[in-house]
C-alpha cells in the first residue's frame, strides 16, 4: 500500500493520497481514529455528530468559532453559541463566553465532539452543540475533584516521557487523549494541578499547559466525602494499561 503526503488543508489538516490493497482497511481505520474531513456542508450533515476544535472565541457574536474541517468555498461558518454551553453546562446560569472559555480551557485547538443543530443556507452558518458523549465527559471533570492539566501542541508520547522523567506518577492517576496533540492530565485526590506545572513546563516547551479546577463552591468536602470510589479506581485501571 502506498500512502503520500498531499500537504495541509486551509484548517491545516493534514491530506494523504492511499492507494493498494488495504486503501480502503486503511481509510477506515483512519475514520475511526482521528475522523476524516467532510467534503461540504451537505456531507457533514449526512453525519451530524463530528469532532471539532475551537478556532477562536467571539466575544461580540456570543460564540465559539468551530473548525471541522469544512473545506468547500465559501466556507459555511460552524458556529457554537454561548447560550447552548450555558445551558449544557451551567443549568442556564448566567456566565460570560469569556468566563466559560476561561473555566474549561476552551482555547484555540481545543477538541470537542459537536452535534449539528441547525443550518442556516442563506448566512452559510452551522450551528451546533455538545454532543452527548461530550457533555457527558466535561459534566465528569466538574463532579469529580480533581484538578485536570491540559496539554495541548504535544504528542502522547512526549507527554508520558515527561512524567516518567520527572516521577509524576504518583502525582498523576491518569493521562486521558484528547485528540492527537491535546491531552488531559489526571491530578489524584488532593493534588495541586497549577503546583505540577512548573515541575512540566521545562520538558514540554513547546506545548500549551492549562490547569482546570473543579468549582470549590459545588464540589467541596461534601463532595469529596460522598465520591464513589470505583471513579478512582476506574482512572488508576487506566493509567495502569497506559
Amino acid at each position: 500500500m502506498d500512502i503520500e503526503m498531499r500537504g495541509l488543508t486551509k484548517s491545516r489538516l493534514p491530506m494523504l493520497q492511499v492507494s493498494g490493497e488495504d486503501q480502503e482497511a486503511f481509510t477506515e481505520i483512519l475514520r475511526r481514529s482521528f475522523g476524516l474531513a467532510p467534503r461540504d456542508h451537505v456531507e457533514l450533515l449526512d453525519l451530524p455528530i463530528r469532532k471539532g476544535f475551537v478556532e477562536r472565541s467571539s466575544d461580540r457574536d456570543d460564540t465559539l468559532l468551530m473548525d471541522v474541517g469544512l473545506e468547500s468555498s465559501p466556507l459555511f461558518q460552524v458556529t457554537l453559541g454561548a447560550d447552548r454551553l450555558r445551558a449544557q453546562l451551567f443549568d442556564g446560569r448566567e456566565v460570560s463566553l469569556r468566563g466559560m472559555v476561561a473555566r474549561y480551557g476552551f482555547f484555540e485547538d481545543f477538541p470537542l465532539e459537536l452535534r449539528i443543530i441547525s443550518c442556516d443556507e442563506d448566512s452559510r452558518r452551522l450551528h451546533v452543540e455538545l454532543s452527548d458523549r461530550q457533555w457527558n465527559v466535561l459534566k465528569e471533570w466538574s463532579q469529580l475533584p480533581l484538578d485536570r492539566i491540559t496539554a495541548q501542541d504535544v504528542l502522547d508520547s512526549e507527554v508520558r516521557s515527561a512524567v516518567r522523567r520527572i516521577g509524576l506518577e504518583r502525582d498523576l492517576a491518569a493521562v486521558e487523549n484528547l485528540s492527537l496533540g491535546t491531552h488531559s492530565l489526571i491530578c489524584k485526590l488532593g493534588t495541586d494541578g497549577k503546583g505540577l506545572v512548573p515541575k512540566l513546563g521545562p520538558h514540554l516547551k513547546a506545548a500549551r499547559l492549562f490547569v482546570f479546577h473543579p468549582n470549590s463552591r459545588e464540589h467541596g468536602e461534601r463532595l469529596k466525602s460522598k465520591l464513589n470510589d470505583s471513579c478512582l479506581q476506574r482512572l488508576e485501571r487506566r493509567s495502569r494499561r497506559s
